[in-house]
């Protein structure tokens, strides 16, 4: 990345501690739920969590019982979907926002429900400024994969102008449900904006964690205006904000759908999902 000029105005020398909890067992979930999700301590504490794993998802369980009223008491920050994968979520500033297949943006309700979701009580702990001549997606990528530890877990907060946005958005599902790839090759809409100004919020995720989360990146994006959106694809831009926080661990909450209890989650989904993501 030639020419690119960077300032690190802060970085936190953080110890990697990855805590993997995991929430389901019936002995156990009482004390978990005491401890470890409740909003005080996911805050606190500094973790992801998550409901529903990617598997799960793309295995077709496009269905959760999670609301978006609950999802806010684990985070202020993150990305997700609906129950039948209707758009694309992204929580910013513990607001919740669903982009449509129609290229629309609204606040989503505290009643509404999603059958998937990642989301952290922000904390920044590194700014990095970055800048150069028709920066792309790919190259900030790759900056930022040199810069990282491949271990850590990073929830990425970018803001800036975008001389090119392309997103995409699903179309929701109709039950009987088909695999999330299935759906998406016939029902997603792609949006190629043009010098948009917003912010991206995502993660940069380890590969030990392939088949709960999206290894890798994985980033929605929301314009100023609340008007454009979606997951992203790629971008290009001459200058960026990245906000970096580092998470301690994780929390995964199992989707309490009755579909999730009888998915077959033994096929490994990792080339399909690198196929749609």
């Amino acid at each position: 990345m030639k020419n690119f000029l960077f300032r690190i105005c802060h970085l936190a020398n953080l110890p990697l501690l990855l805590i993997v909890l995991l929430i389901g067992l019936n002995s156990c979930k009482s004390a978990l739920n005491k401890s470890r999700t409740s909003k005080q301590n996911l805050a606190g504490d500094d973790f992801l969590y998550q409901y529903s794993i990617i598997d799960a998802l793309m295995a077709g369980v496009f269905d959760g019982d999670l609301t978006i009223g609950k999802l806010k008491e684990k985070g202020d920050f993150g990305i997700g979907t609906f129950n039948k994968v209707d758009g694309e979520l992204i929580m910013h500033q513990n607001r919740v926002y669903k982009v449509s297949y129609n290229g629309s943006v609204r606040e989503a309700s505290d009643t509404d429900s999603t059958s998937a979701a990642f989301v952290k009580f922000f904390q920044t702990d590194t700014t990095i400024y970055l800048a150069g001549k028709g920066l792309t997606y790919a190259q900030v990528q790759e900056y930022l994969s040199n810069k990282l530890n491949p271990n850590g877990i990073y929830a990425l907060r970018i803001t800036g102008l975008f001389s090119t946005m392309t997103t995409r958005a699903a179309r929701p599902a109709k039950a009987p449900y088909t695999t999330l790839a299935g759906h998406l090759k016939n029902n997603q809409a792609v949006f190629n904006l043009r010098n948009t100004r917003g912010v991206c919020n995502g993660f940069l995720l380890p590969p030990y964690l392939a088949r709960t989360n999206v290894p890798g990146f994985h980033l929605h994006y929301m314009d100023d205006s609340i008007k454009e959106g979606g997951h992203i694809f790629n971008f290009t831009t001459d200058s960026l904000k990245i906000e970096i926080d580092i998470a301690k661990g994780f929390v995964i909450e199992n989707n309490t759908n009755d579909e999730f209890r009888k998915v077959n989650l033994a096929p490994d989904r990792g080339e399909e999902l690198k196929k749609i993501e």
